[in-house]
């Protein structure tokens, strides 16, 4: 039999189908030729964190209110968007009908900061060799003094973009001198010849009030606090067992903590208010508008317990299961910040070891993770932003602050660090 004809016929059914299919399904890239192509505008393609970017879409000069906005592949709603991260996203527009629009990169850029964040500690230029310094927004600024080695920085205090530091200047193991700094000059505020120390430091309506404590004799300690310099005396106790230094100005009315004769205290004016809950050390102190008085410290005894004080009443802190210490205190919108340390177990499961962490009406935050000793020294808040200065205790001993649980090392990695007191400041624009 032949078979001729037969391959003949299902070559020209073969045609007869493709010739169906072609009518059928036109070339779909024939047409995407005669479709017009979205155009994706912005003002800007470098943005900063937190800005909300208006895109505009177009074909053909004519504005299309409907395409759809996709960015890095997944589909946003409308026209605007808030980036808050920092990198690179890309963005195109898509309609049906229409060819869509060329990718659209978007930098986004970290938000300069608007305030001036100030540490106040010292960083070792070699394993033994230290300098005292500041660090103005993780620039670092060192002090000037011909006894450099012996000045020790306790607190400070910024107003108007100017620095005030209260310390004290060591002579001997028995000798030491309360000095104030401002304008890169030091001014001892007590003689060579006796024992002193300024401890803490805050200036109100263009006054410098410095606290700290001056020996009386050889059994007597003051309280004290110097107003542009002059002495004024709060409270005289043992010595060994009465000691202060915080204070804070209100209006008229001045206030200061401290231990008299082993009994933690605060002053208003002099006028002493004990801090219940029995022997312990005070560090720290702020007063609200309103006057309520906090004072933060901890408790004595095995273990100590960090806590704060209301108006003389206590609030514990510590779990009181390790040691504990609160070392700072601040108040924002009334919710009481304070800021230590406490041991809790390490984070290999083996002994125990000091986190920094601070406390947010009593809910505690840890700053570090457990695998390295840590302590929380200082605390500032501004607008809820909580900013936290103090040591890692790492391979080095880092200064470090925390703005809102992220660190920032400051001083050289490969030599020891601390940072002990810090304020944040808004810009002023100069």
């Amino acid at each position: 039999m032949k078979k001729t004809p037969i391959i003949l016929l299902a070559l020209l059914t073969a045609a007869m189908i493709m010739l169906s299919c072609s009518e059928d399904d036109p070339d779909d890239t024939l047409g995407n030729e005669d479709q017009q192509q979205l155009e994706l505008t912005t003002a800007g393609t470098t943005v900063e964190t937190g800005s909300t970017v208006l895109f505009e879409v177009t074909a053909g000069g004519q504005s299309v209110s409907d395409a759809d906005l996709y960015i890095d592949g997944e589909r946003t709603a409308g026209y605007q968007h808030v980036f808050d991260e920092t990198g690179t996203k890309t963005v195109q527009a898509r309609k049906t009908g229409y060819k869509d629009s060329a990718p659209l990169t978007i930098t986004i850029e970290e938000k300069p900061a608007d305030v001036d964040i100030y540490v106040l500690g010292e960083e070792g230029t070699s394993l033994n060799d230290y300098r005292p310094l500041y660090w103005k927004n993780g620039e670092a600024a060192a002090f000037n003094h011909e006894a450099l080695g012996s000045m020790m920085y306790y607190s400070m205090a910024v107003v108007n973009d100017k620095i005030h530091v209260a310390g004290e200047r060591i002579y001997s193991s028995s000798r030491a001198a309360a000095f104030y700094w401002a304008d890169d000059i030091h001014e001892e505020l007590t003689g060579s010849d006796g024992y002193a120390r300024a401890f803490d430091i805050c200036v109100t309506d263009g006054d410098v009030y410095v606290g700290g404590i001056k020996k009386e004799s050889r059994s007597v300690i003051s309280v004290v606090y110097w107003k542009n310099g002059e002495l004024v005396t709060v409270a005289s106790g043992a010595l060994g067992s009465t000691d202060g230094g915080p204070i804070v100005v209100k209006g008229d009315d001045v206030y200061m903590a401290g231990i008299l004769d082993g009994a933690p205290m605060y002053w208003k004016n002099g006028t002493g208010i004990p801090l219940e809950g029995g022997p312990g050390q005070v560090t720290s102190m702020a007063v609200t508008e309103n006057g309520d008085v906090y004072v933060a410290g901890y408790a004595y005894g095995g273990p100590t317990i960090a806590q704060y004080w209301k108006n003389g009443e206590r609030v514990v802190l510590g779990a009181g299961e390790k040691n504990s210490e609160a070392n700072a205190i601040y108040i924002e919108n009334n919710d009481v910040y304070v800021a230590g340390w406490e041991q809790i177990p390490r984070s290999s499961g083996t002994g125990t070891v000091a986190v920094a962490r601070y406390w947010k009406n009593g809910e505690a935050t840890d700053l570090t993770d457990a695998s390295y000793r840590a302590e929380a020294n200082s605390i500032f808040v501004l607008d809820g932003e909580v900013y936290v200065a103090g040591v890692e205790y790492m391979e080095q001993r880092s200064a470090t602050y925390w703005k809102n649980g992220e660190a920032v090392r400051l001083s050289d990695q490969e030599f020891n660090g601390y940072a002990g007191d810090i304020v944040v400041v808004k810009k002023t624009g100069n």
